[in-house]
């Protein structure tokens, strides 16, 4: 009997074998960190080798189902900090059933909202990870998803029952702050306060905290109306906001001065706890097509916590306008891309490594982007915080050894006054190599 049933559940799976296709891949990275600037304390190394692997993978069955997968491992086993030594994230993992104009997906997923680059302030769905503030990657969000194709509208919706929490730097990453905290709330009971760090400190997480059931039943939509030479788009989210408030608490300090601003003296043990808490977001963004040459994009968005707590961001105004144009050179080709933001808080600075958002709060970036040949490619860019005056300067150069094979070499110069979102990590300058295979 049990040879029969197997035989029955096998017997169409054969017959129809030619409606199953089965696509897989993999892109594995060998990186080599180096930290120009020295030692930053506790974190003993000024080099560490890093290895990223992902596997793209795709099952179909006929022409509406399908399985994708994209899991995302890494291996840092020299990182003095235990929580940041291996990394596991699903990203994607969803079914998906798709009968044009209709597509449904459910599972673990990872949304793009908005279509600005560098600063996307419509971006707010997926929590991240922060280990390296600078390039930090999205987690996916278990969820269901749905979108509806028109001719000149594309909608989508999106329930997210339970989010995921941020993964913030661990406990001696050097993207913690090791000179001077500037909190926006100093325990419970003060305001903003700036923080004179010992230099033996000792970072140390509470248990998070969760505010008005933040993490749970989160929801958003998404509307782009497609014109000749213009893309709209408008966008709303209701949930957790991407990075928690990290507050300082149970702190032993002395009070040293009070004006012009709150100034502690801190003993050693320095305990951080993240609350998360509920978000509003509207925002609308545009692609445009300028004189067939150029490609302006812009965004502005509206934040405000749900959550009410004195320790909580205020409502924020962010917004972005960038300009963009590619050039033949020879054989290859060249991009220039120019872009100004403008932020609008209310709120002292923080600079807790999840605040370095905060270099946008008025800041102008010029990026440039060339590739003489196939083999070649350059990248330049230079960031200039306005308002707190500091900067980041990025170079890339890339080349094509071989098919699937590549290899990159990459530095990092950050500079700033030491109480400001992009000072503070100031001695955080590197350079990096690594080599990728792609299959």
């Amino acid at each position: 009997m049990k040879k029969i049933l197997f035989f029955m559940f096998l017997f169409p799976l054969i017959t129809q074998a030619a409606d199953w296709k089965t696509s897989f891949g993999g892109e594995l990275e060998l990186e080599g960190v180096y930290w120009v600037s020295g030692k930053v304390l506790p974190d003993k190394q000024v080099a560490r080798p890093i290895v990223s692997l992902k596997i793209p993978s795709t099952i179909r069955y006929g022409r509406r189902w399908r399985l994708r997968l994209l899991p995302n491992m890494q291996a840092d086993p020299t990182n003095e900090s235990k929580r940041e030594r291996y990394f596991f994230d699903p990203q994607e993992a969803y079914f998906q059933y798709q009968s044009l104009p209709w597509t449904v997906q459910l599972g673990f997923n990872v949304h793009t909202w908005g279509d600005t680059d560098v600063f996307n302030p419509l971006d707010v769905v997926n929590p991240r990870r922060y280990f390296d503030p600078f390039r930090s990657e999205k987690l996916g969000s278990p969820g269901l998803l749905v979108k509806r194709e028109f001719e000149k509208l594309f909608i989508e919706l999106l329930y997210i029952p339970v989010q995921r929490k941020t993964l913030l730097p661990g406990e001696k990453s050097r993207w913690m702050p090791r000179d001077v905290y500037k909190s926006r709330s100093v325990g419970t009971s003060f305001g903003s306060g700036r923080i004179i760090l010992p230099t033996n400190m000792n970072y140390q997480y509470l248990d998070s905290l969760e505010l008005d059931d933040a993490l749970k039943n989160n929801f958003g939509a998404r509307f782009k109306f497609r014109f000749s030479g213009f893309d709209w788009t408008v966008a709303g989210f209701y949930g957790a906001a991407t990075t928690p408030a990290v507050n300082l608490r149970r702190v032993t300090a002395t009070a040293t001065t009070l004006l012009p601003e709150l100034t502690f003296v801190v003993d050693p043990d320095i305990f951080l706890q993240a609350a998360y808490y509920k978000s509003r977001m509207l925002g609308t963004s545009f692609v445009w097509v300028l004189f067939d040459d150029y490609l302006v994009k812009g965004a502005v968005a509206n934040s405000k916590p749900v959550s009410s707590r004195r320790d909580l961001p205020l409502e924020t105004w962010e917004s972005v306008l960038g300009i963009e144009r590619s050039f033949a050179l020879g054989k290859g080709s060249i991009t220039v891309l120019a872009q100004a933001t403008y932020v609008d808080r209310g709120d002292a600075v923080d600079t807790n490594s999840v605040s370095l958002s905060r270099m946008f709060d008025k800041a102008g970036m010029l990026g440039l982007r060339w590739s003489p040949n196939e083999k070649w490619t350059a990248v330049a860019s230079y960031l200039r915080d306005i308002k707190f005056e500091g900067s980041v300067i990025h170079s890339d150069i890339s080349y094509k050894l071989a098919d699937g094979w590549k290899t990159k070499i990459a530095g990092d110069l950050l500079d700033g006054k030491t109480e400001t979102p992009i000072g503070t990590y100031r001695k955080n300058d590197r350079l990096t190599l690594s080599i990728q295979r792609q299959w």
